[in-house]
């Protein structure tokens, strides 16, 4: 039940007009069910019962994610399937769950970080024709996406404290992936086999591939100013890393389990971005992503949110990490997230979708401005 609130919040026309980060569909949902009760039955030794299954709405970009009960050895057990998406204008070029998976684990065996529990997965397709994976599902609150948690959701029901509260606790556990140490020999291993972009330069790279990928419809690209120009801004303002480190890529408040006291975290979810690169990287994503759902759309945030400010403050306190290069990863993270909702709008509009969505869409004009501040 969404909360009780005084006056319904008003989305900016922007936000309105665009059905945008669509919830990727489930082809056939009951054979689906069936299929992956035989299979599941089989991984586990004794008799699945799955009722139905469920796709929440706003939950993500790219994958397919499915909640369901499973009755087995006397009990019923929650769960949440991840399936790889199938379609002809994906989000991204390639998908690699293996990875996802190998990364969730590793951090599961080798560090305090709280993930989901991977207890079952499919990868070669056979079963449900694409890639799976099972996690036990985690109890607690998860920010909502559409609408924004600042405008919906639990977190408006919330005191101002404990909205600082739940803030911090995020921002704590973000600090604590930037000390994962890469250098122990059970964590490189795994690096090293997920071949995960290694570095700023490697990044870049992969998203000015991304932007010639993307920006085609029917064949034929569809190239942009205001994402070229960017992209070139990047290349041209690069900095030298103050250091190597794992980076959660997709670090924003949506993709967190709350514990239910709203104390600290209960998972990190979504791993599907991870690389190597500056730590700096993930605050400014998760400061980027926070500030376009309020700020972005002319919409107050919620009272007892941090400032960007005490924000960044905090998280260099317990990191040790310079912030000095702020500006240009706050940069990176907007055009990484417009170039994402660009190729969205090219998929679900027609030939003129590039242009009206750079020349309209919030995301975009909330980059500019963060291009437009004077750096630190």
């Amino acid at each position: 039940m969404g909360p009780v609130m005084s006056e319904e919040p008003t989305l900016s026309p922007d936000f309105e007009n665009q059905d945008i980060r669509p919830t990727p569909v489930l082809d056939n949902p009951e054979e689906t069910r069936s299929k992956l009760e035989q299979w599941l039955s089989a991984q586990l030794g004794s008799d699945v019962s799955i009722p139905s299954l469920t796709v929440p709405e706003g939950t993500g970009m790219s994958n397919i994610t499915m909640v369901f009960d499973a009755r087995h050895g006397g009990a019923t057990h929650s769960y949440v399937a991840r399936i790889e998406p199938r379609g002809d204008y994906l989000v991204f070029p390639e998908y690699d769950l293996d990875i996802q998976c190998q990364v969730i684990d590793m951090l599961s065996a080798d560090t305090d970080l709280p993930v989901p529990e991977i207890v079952a997965k499919e990868l070669s397709g056979a079963v449900l024709g694409k890639p799976f994976y099972i996690m036990k599902k985690t109890e607690g609150l998860i920010p909502p996406d559409i609408p924004p948690y600042h405008m919906d959701g639990w977190l408006t029901e919330q005191s101002p404290e404990t909205r600082r509260q739940v803030w911090n606790a995020g921002l704590n556990r973000l600090a604590q992936v930037s000390q994962v140490d890469i250098s122990k020999p059970s964590i490189c291993g795994v690096l090293k086999d997920c071949a995960l972009p290694g570095n700023l330069d490697e990044q870049l790279s992969y998203w000015e591939n991304y932007y010639q990928w993307a920006f085609n419809r029917d064949g034929k690209f569809q190239p942009h100013d205001a994402a070229e120009r960017i992209l070139k801004w990047l290349r041209e303002h690069q900095p030298k890393e103050q250091a190597i480190r794992l980076c959660w890529g997709d670090s924003r408040m949506a993709n967190v389990i709350f514990t239910s006291d709203k104390t600290d975290v209960a998972a990190l979810l979504d791993w599907e971005m991870v690389a190597l690169g500056d730590p700096l990287q993930d605050l400014a994503w998760w400061i980027y992503m926070d500030e376009l759902f309020c700020h972005g759309l002319d919409f107050p945030p919620l009272e007892g949110f941090p400032s960007r400010a005490e924000s960044v403050q905090t998280w260099a306190q317990q990191t040790g990490y310079s912030v000095e290069h702020l500006h240009y990863y706050l940069v990176f993270a907007g055009l990484r997230f417009a170039l994402l909702l660009g190729r969205m709008a090219i998929g679900q509009n027609g030939q003129d979708a590039i242009n009206s969505h750079f020349n309209q869409c919030f995301e975009v004009k909330y980059l500019e401005k963060i291009l437009s501040e004077i750096s630190a």
